[in-house]
């Protein structure tokens, strides 16, 4: 199966620099966070292809980032070109209908504590609806209390929209780290509902591997590179290691991604 690096963020140059900058605690991070380097860091880390996803901390930010996603992407076939929104941006359903269905963008991402706003805002309603309509997966980082954690209850604002719409496919961004023990009930509870084991910086995603067995098929790996100082190869070496099957491993580390959004990948690159 192909390796799949499911949680990569890339930018425009200016607000990915400007990303890196509030992010680069120490001066960790050494890798390049354009664009550019992004695409040639998923292969250097020994990954046949990526989800990249950027994000919205506010209005007014999705639509150039989806624009931009949709361009420039293209010239790095092995990645998956996502697109982002925030419940605050004017006309969202037009947003929606231009990065979906007229751009063409496979994924979405949504950044609830950096854009301070709950997944079951209702106006977020369109963007469940196409997506749920095109099998575009969502990857929601949900909660907001916390910088980059999600608190238990605050998962409770999935549930009316997973019951609401079954077709539709959310990714819980770093298993709703720490309380992944309510994202794997929540998982047991609707089939709809994926995870991914992306860190929060170099804090790992605490599941068992008896866990990776059981909902082998809906967890994903991600790195959360460019701005993680640990990088996709060490991550996947840790999972390697752990006392898990050889067919829930491969699902992981990029079957189940392919299988979500099928991606051209890295062997057919230019």
């Amino acid at each position: 199966m192909p390796r799949i690096d499911a949680h990569v963020h890339a930018f425009p140059d200016r607000l990915a620099l400007a990303v890196r900058e509030r992010l680069n605690r120490g001066g960790v991070l050494t890798t390049g966070p354009l664009l550019h380097d992004v695409a040639k860091q998923v292969l250097s880390e020994g990954f046949d292809g990526a989800w990249v996803l950027p994000y919205a901390h506010r209005a007014g930010v999705a639509e150039s980032a989806n624009e931009w996603s949709a361009a420039s992407c293209t010239e790095y076939p092995w990645l998956v070109a996502g697109a982002t929104f925030h419940p605050d941006d004017e006309d969202l359903g037009r947003l929606v209908e231009r990065a979906l269905v007229e751009l063409g963008l496979r994924v979405v991402k949504l950044h609830c504590s950096v854009g301070n706003f709950s997944v079951d805002d209702p106006r977020l309603q369109p963007l469940w609806e196409s997506a749920a309509a095109r099998g575009v997966p969502v990857v929601v980082h949900a909660g907001r209390r916390g910088p980059g954690e999600t608190a238990a209850d605050e998962l409770d604002a999935l549930v009316p929209v997973l019951s609401k719409h079954p077709e539709l496919r959310i990714v819980l961004a770093h298993a709703a780290h720490p309380a992944t023990p309510r994202a794997l009930a929540l998982m047991e509870r609707f089939a709809n509902l994926f995870a991914d084991l992306t860190p929060v910086w170099m804090q790992r995603v605490q599941i068992a591997p008896e866990q990776i067995e059981r909902f082998a098929g809906r967890l994903l790996f991600g790195s959360d590179a460019p701005n993680n100082p640990v990088g996709a190869r060490e991550q996947a070496a840790s999972l390697e290691a752990a006392e898990i099957s050889a067919e829930a491993l491969a699902l992981l580390l990029g079957g189940t991604a392919a299988r979500l959004v099928p991606v051209e990948l890295a062997e057919a690159a230019p």
